[in-house]
């Protein structure tokens, strides 16, 4: 199925990508290991040995989930919503873990978690199946309040930790479900507007947030070179570097010491230093591929909280797509937000590969609903 091809290669980028662009940070985190007593020596590999096994975890999940009716996501969406809105709120616990202000992580035994990836893929759940029960209030006064509600709880919440990228990922999904869903579109731009005027004022008042605006529209606010615009600035760097047929594959330079987080938020810059223009196109490519692949058998399907989810699903993965790319070529501010597939991170690629399954049961098995 194209469907599966294109998760397994875009499997197998990220496989490549991580070997070779985390070497730098894996030894520098296992040396500090080595020093705790924890590991015996350190390694250029820890990164790609982890996320190998979070891929054989991902496919035990998918395996799951694949037995998972879709019928059980329709029958209690709300309640799928509502644990992982708890969930979420674990955060502001003793659970929680800060990085750079943000609180958007949870400490679990021995593992930490991100929330925020299980609560994407919830409220497109719940979203698909509130767009069914509210058919018959379609396009109304009291439709669109009601949606407004149910996204500025969830703002409420992300600008409280601050998580500038789950903003950046849940309005708009949001707003294209809404349309898909039969709102209209001069409506919902009048709104959107609104949003994002409300939503700039409010974000400003957190420094998180004003400073990665601040870094985006001035970076030589940064007068240490060394904050939030270094890292803009390396990646950019890396991108530039890579020309239109790149270094060659483990042959980067930026990936060593220069670029932070280059196995997870900033792969994109690291490991386009490597493959150039070229090669960025064949990954965009697969992205809108699977997205196009999908689309095309979308009306196919009977079931309409099915073609919700799926629409949703879809819109999910290809913004999480172009946000991680525009903050790496600075066309938005830092988010923290992984590239769907590509990146390091078990909490992503879990929530991924249970959002590929969920497309193909939607594409091609026809399930009853």
């Amino acid at each position: 199925m194209p469907i599966l091809v294109v998760w397994a290669l875009l499997v197998i980028i990220g496989i490549l990508a991580i070997y070779s662009v985390s070497i730098h940070e894996s030894f520098t985190l296992t040396l500090t290991k080595v020093a705790a007593g924890v590991l015996a020596e350190p390694s250029n590999y820890f990164y790609f040995n982890k996320h190998i096994i979070n891929i054989i975890v991902a496919l035990g999940v998918a395996l799951i989930t694949y037995k998972i009716p879709l019928k059980f996501f329709k029958k209690y969406n709300h309640i799928i919503f509502v644990l992982a809105f708890i969930f979420q709120l674990l955060v502001f616990t003793g659970l929680g873990l800060s990085l750079q202000g943000a609180k958007g992580w949870l400490y679990l035994w021995f593992t930490t978690i991100q929330p925020s990836e299980f609560f994407k893929l919830a409220f497109v759940i719940f979203f698909a199946g509130w767009l069914v029960r509210k058919k018959h209030v379609l396009k109304t006064m009291r439709w669109y309040l009601a949606f407004l509600f149910i996204v500025g709880i969830s703002s409420i919440v992300f600008l409280a930790i601050p998580d500038l990228g789950t903003l950046l990922v849940i309005i708009p999904l949001s707003f294209i479900m809404m349309r898909y869903g039969g709102g209209k579109l001069k409506h919902l731009a009048l709104i959107l507007i609104g949003c994002l005027g409300v939503g700039i004022l409010v974000g400003m008042q957190f420094g998180y947030i004003r400073n990665r605006l601040e870094s985006f529209v001035n970076p030589s606010a940064d007068t240490t070179g060394k904050g939030i615009s270094y890292q803009i600035n390396q990646s950019l760097i890396a991108v530039g570097a890579g020309g239109i047929f790149g270094k060659w594959y483990g042959k980067g330079l930026q990936k060593f010491w220069y670029i932070p987080e280059a196995q997870s938020d900033f792969i994109f810059a690291a490991f386009s230093e490597e493959i150039g223009f070229f090669g960025n196109m064949v990954l965009l490519a697969l992205y809108f591929f699977l997205a196009y692949k999908f689309i095309k058998r979308l009306p196919e399907t009977k079931d309409e909280y099915a073609k919700n989810l799926g629409a949703g699903i879809i819109s999910l993965i290809i913004i999480q797509m172009f946000v991680n790319i525009w903050v790496n070529v600075k066309l938005l501010p830092l988010t923290g937000l992984t590239l769907p597939f590509i990146s390091a991170g078990w909490s992503a690629l879990m929530v991924n590969i249970i959002e590929l399954v969920l497309l193909y049961k939607i594409a091609y098995k026809n399930e009853k609903l």
